[in-house]
């Protein structure tokens, strides 16, 4: 690692070595790593020979030794074959234990089949092949991703909870060796890696090695808010909804990003999940700390409830966001942020995490051509839960408004020292709370 001399900005280098890398990793496994099951049954018949002649009369040194270097071949190979088969299975529940070669060779059988698309609708069309397929995916995407040109209302009048200057500047402090390390260790080592190739139990194993290079990346980032050109690339995994697909919308799209942004985001995100309770209202009951994602549920159940059991009037009102994170509007979100009093450092940070993403669908394993994003949240990105929050608190301050300016009324729990209910968000599923009206659906369509 150290002898690979690269001259550039931190992320570059580190860029270029994990390019590097992945050459000599690809000849390691040519090398070491093909027909593994033919190889470790020809070690067994060897193995197998020389304890038969063993049983007959005594065997040289020579063979001893063989014998001996045998059984330990094969027991390497077996692991590195069971390791394999465990990795491309993605088995959660069989990380230890036996190999149990059979059941992982089922899995993968069955998630090669489930994952294959071998032809797609596209406004009715039937798509059959490799590259016509690739096609379709691509234009889908690249078009999704596209910023809209609807004008929308500010949010200048709307008042905002706002972080104070000592939340603000523990988002913005420099980042310390420990802060790093724990990010990486946070991380699951065996969760799909992005397009660099690069998982987190590589980076654990090798963390004395690649330290000073990653912290020399994170620093340069702290002083300049930029992103090496390739850093923010990533693949858009398609994970199937349905057991039979035959739609683009049958499918999960999720975002696999490269380590290094994926280790600078989950730095931002562990700061972030610090503050974020005093700019967010207790309607959003999920992603922040001390808050239950049940929460949301059990406030909605005791409504209904209630409602029954007093027989009072109850307007419930669920909205379903179609694509709410891949619809956020950037300019939106950095508004947002600015009301809220995030340092200016800050936003210019998350600006460059969002803004400079670009994405190639993998269809069948293999990428589309490369698109830029231009809205949007990505499904995978660790800051998404967190920024979707600062975007959907927009509503809630809105709602605010229109119930201080008694143009909605909320539900009212209790009889004595009653409480006003009117928005409850979990994640991405919202709700909306009141009295049964007309006044109260005018109202929230406007809201809407």
């Amino acid at each position: 690692w150290n002898a690979m001399q690269i001259d550039g900005w931190g992320g570059y280098v580190l860029k270029e070595k994990f390019k590097m890398i992945k050459v000599a990793l690809k000849e390691w496994h040519q090398a070491h790593s093909q027909n593994l099951p033919s190889r470790i049954n020809s070690l067994k018949i060897r193995l197998s020979a020389l304890e038969g002649k063993g049983e007959e009369e005594i065997l040289s040194e020579a063979e001893a030794a063989e014998v001996h270097g045998i059984s330990l071949d094969i027991h390497s190979l077996s692991r590195l074959n069971a390791n394999i088969s465990w990795q491309q299975s993605r088995s959660l529940w069989l990380k230890e234990g036996d190999a149990n070669s059979k059941y992982f060779h089922s899995v993968m059988a069955s998630r090669r089949r489930g994952n294959t698309i071998s032809s797609i609708q596209v406004d009715g069309v039937p798509i059959e092949g490799v590259q016509p397929i690739k096609q379709a995916m691509f234009t889908h995407f690249a078009s999704h991703f596209q910023a809209s040109t609807v004008e929308r209302p500010g949010v200048d009048n709307l008042q905002f909870l706002s972080l104070t200057p000592a939340e603000g500047g523990s988002l913005t402090k420099p980042f310390s060796v420990e802060e790093v390390k724990a990010a990486v260790w946070d991380c699951d080592s065996f969760k799909s890696p992005g397009p660099d190739g690069i998982n987190f139990g590589f980076l654990k194993d090798f963390w004395s090695e690649m330290q000073a290079d990653i912290m020399r990346f994170i620093a340069e980032f702290h002083h300049n808010g930029k992103l090496t050109k390739g850093l923010n690339a990533t693949f858009i995994a398609l994970i199937p909804k349905v057991d039979s697909l035959q739609r683009l919308n049958d499918f999960w799209p999720i975002s696999l990003v490269g380590s290094l942004y994926k280790i600078l985001t989950k730095v931002l995100a562990n700061r972030l999940r610090l503050v974020i309770s005093s700019v967010i209202s207790e309607s959003h009951t999920a992603f922040v700390k001390d808050r239950k994602i049940l929460d949301g549920i059990l406030i909605a159940n005791e409504a209904v409830d209630e409602a029954r059991k007093t027989k009072k009037e109850l307007m419930l009102f669920k909205v379903d966001f179609e694509k709410a994170y891949d619809s956020v509007d950037w300019g939106y979100l950095d508004v947002v942020m600015g009301r809220m009093s995030f340092p200016v450092l800050w936003r210019k940070w998350i600006k460059e995490c969002v803004c400079t993403a670009t994405a190639s669908v993998l269809v069948n394993g293999s990428p589309t051509d490369e698109f830029p994003l231009e809205r949007g949240l990505r499904q995978g990105d660790l800051l998404s839960p967190f920024l979707f929050l600062l975007a959907a608190e927009g509503l809630n301050v809105l709602m605010q408004a229109m119930v201080e300016n008694h143009f909605f009324s909320g539900y009212n729990f209790g009889v004595q020292n009653s409480i006003a209910v009117f928005h409850l968000q979990v994640a991405d599923d919202t709700l909306l709370l009141g009295t049964k009206s007309w006044a109260n659906v005018r109202a929230l369509r406007a809201v809407l």
